[in-house]
């Protein structure tokens, strides 16, 4: 489906007319939508992508988001075929107070953040790398189709209705409830699959146990939300 057809269904959904809806404009369904992708990347880690990632030389510590813009969380970095292995920053310090100032084929590195990351030991020249990591999906347009995998763009409808019907108030947030509950029933499917995937490939970060997450705990979190934005008005 393309984002239009998701959005159509959205408002279908909602029991507004897809020719001239009156409850939402096509931006707002369009960024629920896409609200929704981004939550489902989060969730499970479903987009991966390899790249030539230069390493630079005489500093322990590089971002990579200025080149790699769409980077969400390393799943393996290797240089010219070894494997450089994930740590910890309390991990290399134990190993070695003095790490930041050791030179020499990087063994370890270790991400802070979406950002900032740092090897050990650093390398005395600029070295390239072969990173696998997590994307963060590109934005759907109303033409294009969703990154997310064809059959979860159902998914996409049940959390965009959701998030279209959130501003209604208590009683649309309770029967909506229901399109988020469905959603992430989908998303513990596919990060199940994902998990699976990134355990053959020994993959240094996996999605994490939806289906340890409390879900009422979470729903409570919005309900108070949505009541203090209501007495707020």
């Amino acid at each position: 489906m393309t984002g239009q057809d998701i959005s159509d269904r959205i408002v279908a959904r909602i029991d507004d007319s897809v020719s001239a809806p009156a409850s939402c404009t096509a931006a707002e369904v369009l960024a629920a939508i896409n609200e929704g992708q981004q939550f489902a990347a989060l969730l499970t880690l479903f987009l991966e992508k390899t790249i030539t990632f230069q390493i630079p030389a005489a500093s322990p510590w590089f971002t990579t988001r200025s080149t790699v813009n769409d980077l969400f969380v390393p799943l393996k970095l290797t240089v010219g075929g070894t494997r450089i292995r994930p740590a910890t920053l309390a991990e290399l310090d134990a190993l070695d107070t003095g790490w930041q100032a050791s030179v020499g084929p990087p063994a370890n590195y270790a991400a802070i953040g979406c950002n900032l990351f740092a090897v050990n030991p650093q390398p005395a020249a600029q070295t390239a790398s072969q990173l696998t990591y997590a994307a963060t999906p590109a934005a759907i347009a109303a033409g294009t189709t969703p990154q997310l995998p064809e059959a979860y763009h159902q998914s996409l409808v049940a959390y965009g209705k959701y998030r279209v019907r959130l501003k209604e108030g208590a009683q649309s947030l309770s029967r909506g409830l229901g399109d988020l509950n469905e959603f992430l029933d989908d998303m513990q499917k596919l990060g199940d699959f994902v998990r699976a995937r990134s355990r053959a490939a020994r993959y240094d970060m996996e999605p994490f146990e939806l289906q340890r997450f409390d879900r009422a705990r979470l729903i409570e979190e919005i309900v108070k939300s949505q009541a203090k934005k209501k007495a707020g008005a």
